[in-house]
């Protein structure tokens, strides 16, 4: 159950719901706020379970209400999508409209959900505060918001904040182990903490193709740095998908989660990738040095640069931190 996951996920999110909920001291706007990949929509849709659910506190999740709830079949519940369009002031006025009349489902809880509403207008905000100014005891808003500096401070300060924390790299990878092996769920997971964006951008080609880069690099490297240069000079030369600002920047990425993990004494589970590692410890590198190089790839690339020349001057520096 969802509940469950937001509660190991979430805990003070999970918390401050739990105890509204518990002891029926329900606000009438509620303001989810965090970090894209953070479960905010999840737990929005589960408020609103628990809000017409008959079992006290947080929603069962298994009944005939939690269920058309879940699937959209809720006549008195209403979701805006800010997520693709931008949300405007007549998508508000509709929703007054329609909130106004009678409530059709029985308890006569109505209850609203705009998601992004950060990307909302500055009409539709001041029509949405206008609403918001005249509460109706059987009316519950949740607003979801990731940048909360868009939102007119009016509207904060009639609804009930609650937080979500960033995902660890421990959650990200333990969600996305089972769609993905386990050296890829690891390096995305150490680069991205968003579930979702994870698992799309291991289907892209620039992170393939980066990973592919990554793999051969230090296959080589492990051997003389001047054979991972060669390796590098004719990717760059050949046939193949071209190094570009994308892939490189996930190439060097991955380098920098691999330098720092030489450094760690926490075994990997991936064969290939600790062999990689034990095979580095035969030469005296420079870590500190090393991680510090990588960085100033990274820095460089949000600059116009001849990425070709970047890779052999980002080579020979390392060859400088190796002996």
């Amino acid at each position: 159950m969802f509940r469950n996951e937001l509660k190991e996920q979430q805990p003070v999110a999970y918390r401050i719901l739990e105890n509204s909920l518990r002891n029926k001291k329900l606000a009438h706007a509620y303001m989810f706020h965090g970090p894209s990949g953070t479960p905010k929509k999840e737990a929005a849709y589960l408020l609103a379970k628990s809000l017409v659910c008959e079992q006290s506190g947080f929603a069962c999740e298994g009944c005939a209400v939690c269920d058309r709830i879940e699937h959209g079949n809720y006549a008195d519940l209403r979701y805006i999508d800010g997520t693709v369009t931008t949300i405007k002031k007549q998508d508000i006025i509709a929703l007054q409209h329609a909130f106004y009349k009678t409530g059709i489902e029985e308890g006569g809880q109505k209850i609203y959900i705009i998601d992004h509403a950060e990307n909302a207008t500055a009409d539709a905000l001041n029509s949405l505060l206008k609403f918001l100014e005249e509460p109706d005891g059987m009316m519950t808003a949740i607003l979801i918001v990731e940048q909360l500096d868009r939102i007119l401070p009016t509207i904060l300060s009639r609804c009930q904040m609650i937080p979500f924390q960033p995902l660890t790299q421990g959650q990200c990878y333990q969600m996305v182990r089972k769609d993905l092996d386990e050296i890829n769920a690891y390096l995305l997971s150490s680069m991205i903490r968003d579930p979702k964006e994870i698992l799309k951008v291991s289907e892209s080609e620039d992170y393939q193709h980066a990973f592919y880069l990554f793999k051969g690099f230090l296959n080589e490297y492990k051997e003389t740095p001047y054979r991972a240069l060669l390796f590098l000079q004719l990717e760059s030369a050949g046939k193949k998908q071209k190094l570009n600002k994308i892939n490189t920047g996930y190439f060097i990425r991955m380098l920098d989660i691999f330098f720092r993990d030489c450094m760690s004494d926490h075994p990997k589970e991936d064969p290939w990738y600790q062999k990689t590692i034990d095979a580095m410890h035969m030469f005296q590198i420079d870590y500190t040095k090393m991680i510090r190089i990588l960085l100033n790839v990274q820095d460089t690339l949000l600059r116009s640069v001849n990425i070709p020349l970047l890779m052999d001057q980002m080579v020979y520096e390392m060859k400088e931190a190796t002996k």
